[in-house]
């Protein structure tokens, strides 16, 4: 495989992640509908709204998302035909300057599920409860996304650095 060959491998597992974050953000708007049809208790309803906007920030993040990765094909075909060798350094630049943001997402998905579960567990309020939930699909989303993200980058690194070897 050459380099553009592993740069589409991983838009391609971008855009999968994508689908994914896509499907979660459906089953949250799906479910916000459901509760807003059915729900009776004040626990219930108060999880509607907070679900809702979730979801539809999950909506829009995923068509940028996908907007952005389908430019990059072009753009990283473009780039390889081009230089070859300027296009895997600016590779490994990228992806290189993105790794250490992992870290940090990690560290805010923890900090929602942590904050998530102490609003719940400790605050009377209904509504405070049901954002205490959501900020635990939130924390868990992130971890489990960027989990993937950051085993995918990491591949993506190793085969452009074994090409310049």
């Amino acid at each position: 495989m050459n380099a553009l060959d592993h740069a589409l491998a991983w838009v391609q597992g971008e855009r999968m992640e994508g689908a994914a974050a896509g499907v979660l953000a459906f089953l949250l708007i799906v479910s916000t509908g459901l509760l807003w049809k059915f729900a009776v208790t004040p626990a219930a309803r108060a999880l509607i709204a907070p679900l809702l906007v979730v979801g539809v920030l999950i909506v829009a993040n995923g068509i940028v998302s996908e907007i952005r990765n389908v430019r990059r094909i072009d753009a990283f075909t473009e780039a390889h035909v081009r230089d070859p060798a300027a296009f895997v350094e600016r590779e490994i630049a990228r992806v290189e300057g993105f790794m250490g943001w992992y870290l940090y997402t990690f560290a805010v998905g923890s900090v929602f599920i942590a904050g998530g579960l102490a609003t719940f567990l400790f605050v009377p309020a209904p509504t405070l409860k049901g954002i205490g939930l959501t900020m635990i699909v939130v924390g868990v989303a992130a971890l489990f996304f960027d989990f993937f993200s950051k085993a995918r980058a990491n591949l993506y690194l190793e085969a452009l650095t074994t090409l310049t070897r």
